[in-house]
């Protein structure tokens, strides 16, 4: 029991400690881990998440969710069976972001090979993420010329 009790002191304290961190320092740590992210994958040129908490469900617990969009092409429901880019048709819309040119079924990211690899790079910090901007947010990371990313986030209502 003892231990457990230990366990879980430690565990406060480090929480504690990361929070502080993440209020302190959590803009930086998003613009640093984005870099890393679009240094290591050639062509990654734009990311897009969106996190919010439904304001109604049901009866059900409202809870937070959020989702990465690289623009890993998919082949899913569409009845001709033709590949779509993971961010059409869902949420945050961000077709005009990632340049999506439907006559091409092309976007800013089609050239890198390696989509899947940063998403779930990214996704590794989603907690981070909800914890540095809560909740409602709708984030686009973009490269610049000089290959630097930019890190703009605005407010994003479900609708629900």
């Amino acid at each position: 029991m003892s231990d457990i009790k230990s366990l879980l002191k430690q565990y406060e304290e480090v929480n504690a400690e990361l929070n502080k961190q993440i209020s302190e320092n959590g803009s930086n740590f998003i613009q640093a881990l984005f870099q890393e992210v679009f240094d290591k994958h050639e062509g990654l040129n734009v990311v897009g998440i969106v996190g919010w908490t439904m304001g109604f469900n049901d009866g059900e617990a409202c809870y937070h969710q959020q989702y990465t969009y690289t623009g890993e092409m998919h082949e899913g429901w569409r009845k001709d069976g033709t590949f779509f880019a993971d961010f059409v048709e869902e949420s945050g819309d961000f077709s005009e972001e990632f340049e999506f040119d439907e006559d091409t079924n092309t976007h800013l990211n089609s050239q890198c090979t390696t989509l899947a690899q940063a998403k779930a790079e990214i996704e590794k910090y989603d907690e981070i993420i909800e914890r540095v901007y809560n909740t409602n947010f709708r984030i686009v990371v973009t490269r610049n010329e000089d290959n630097t990313v930019n890190v703009d986030q605005d407010y994003y209502d479900c609708g629900y």
